[in-house]
C-alpha cells in the first residue's frame, strides 16, 4: 500500500453539541481528546464505532463519529496516526485477521496526513489503497471491479502542490447493482444524484473534499429497496445541526457524515435512514 503525504485547506469550525437517540450516538466537531472521551464513553455503554471522519480546522483536527449498539464482530479503531503509524497499524491488524471498513485522512498542509481508521474481524477478500492520483485510482477501480470487487469506501484529499489523491476500500462480495463517481462539482454531484435516484439507486456513501479548483464529491450508490432515507450536502454547521434534529425527531438515524472545507468554512454532507 503506498503511503501518502497530504495537504488539506484549513477552515474555521464551530463546535456543535452532541446528539444522540436511543439506538445510536453521533458526535462531531470534536478535538482529539474530546473524541477519545466520547469514544470511551460510548464503548462503555455497549456501543461500537461504525464510522469516523477527521477534518482539519484552524484549531486542529476535528472528528465526527457514529456509534451503534455493539455485539457484532470484534473491531479495533485508531485515530491521530501519522502515515507511518497507519501503515504499521494496518499491517498489524490485517495480520490478525481484521480488515479495514473505514479510513479517513486529514491534512494540515505541513507534511504527512493524520489518519483515522476502523478495522473489523469480518470475512471477505479486500483491497485497501491510499495515496492514489485520480488516474491511478481510476486504474485500480477498473482493475478490481473487473475482478468482482465492490467499492465500499472512497475519500478524496488534496496533497502537496494541490494534487488530489484518493483512499479507497474494495470488498470482494456479491450484492445489488451499484455505481460510483468521483471528482464531481456540487452541481455535477446533484445531477448524478438525481439521475441515480431516478433509476432506483440509493446513496450509501458520500465524501466531500477540498481541491484548488473548489469542493469536489465522491459517492457510491446501490440499486436496492429499503427503509426511507434522505441525504444532504453543502450544509453549514448550523444547517447540519438543524437537519440532524429534524430527522432524528422523525425517527431517522444518521448513517454517514463527511466534513470538509468550502471557502474556508466547514460544510457537511450526510445520509440518514429511517
Amino acid at each position: 500500500m503506498p503511503r501518502c503525504f497530504v495537504l488539506v485547506a484549513l477552515w474555521a469550525a464551530i463546535l456543535i453539541p452532541s446528539a444522540a437517540v436511543a439506538d445510536f450516538i453521533a458526535r462531531h466537531g470534536l478535538s482529539s481528546p474530546q473524541y477519545q472521551a466520547a469514544f470511551d464513553n460510548s464503548v462503555s455503554k455497549g456501543f461500537a464505532l461504525t464510522g469516523v471522519d477527521g477534518y482539519a480546522t484552524p484549531q486542529g483536527v476535528r472528528y465526527a463519529a457514529i456509534w451503534n449498539p455493539g455485539g457484532g464482530a470484534p473491531w479495533v479503531a485508531r485515530h491521530g496516526m501519522s502515515a507511518a503509524q497507519y501503515q504499521a497499524a494496518f499491517n498489524q491488524y490485517t495480520a490478525q485477521g481484521y480488515r479495514p471498513v473505514d479510513i479517513s485522512v486529514t491534512g494540515t498542509g505541513q507534511g504527512a496526513g493524520t489518519f483515522a481508521a476502523l478495522w473489523s474481524k469480518a470475512p471477505g477478500a479486500f483491497v485497501a489503497r491510499h495515496g492514489l492520483t485520480s488516474q491511478a485510482y481510476q486504474g485500480v477501480f477498473n482493475d478490481l471491479t473487473g475482478k468482482g470487487y465492490r467499492l465500499v469506501d472512497v475519500e478524496g484529499y488534496a496533497t502537496q502542490g494541490g494534487v488530489v489523491r484518493y483512499a479507497a476500500l474494495f470488498l470482494r462480495t456479491q450484492g445489488p447493482a451499484w455505481l460510483a463517481r468521483h471528482g464531481l462539482t456540487s452541481g455535477q454531484y446533484q445531477n448524478a444524484f438525481n439521475k441515480a435516484v431516478g433509476q432506483g439507486y440509493r446513496l450509501v456513501h458520500v465524501d466531500g473534499y477540498w481541491t484548488p479548483q473548489g469542493v469536489r464529491y465522491a459517492a457510491i450508490w446501490e440499486r436496492r429497496k429499503g427503509a426511507a432515507w434522505v441525504a444532504r450536502h453543502g450544509l453549514t454547521s448550523g444547517q447540519y445541526q438543524s437537519e440532524f434534529n429534524k430527522y432524528a425527531g422523525q425517527g431517522y438515524k444518521l448513517v454517514h457524515v463527511s466534513g470538509y472545507s468550502d471557502g474556508g468554512s466547514a460544510r457537511y454532507a450526510a445520509i440518514w435512514s429511517r
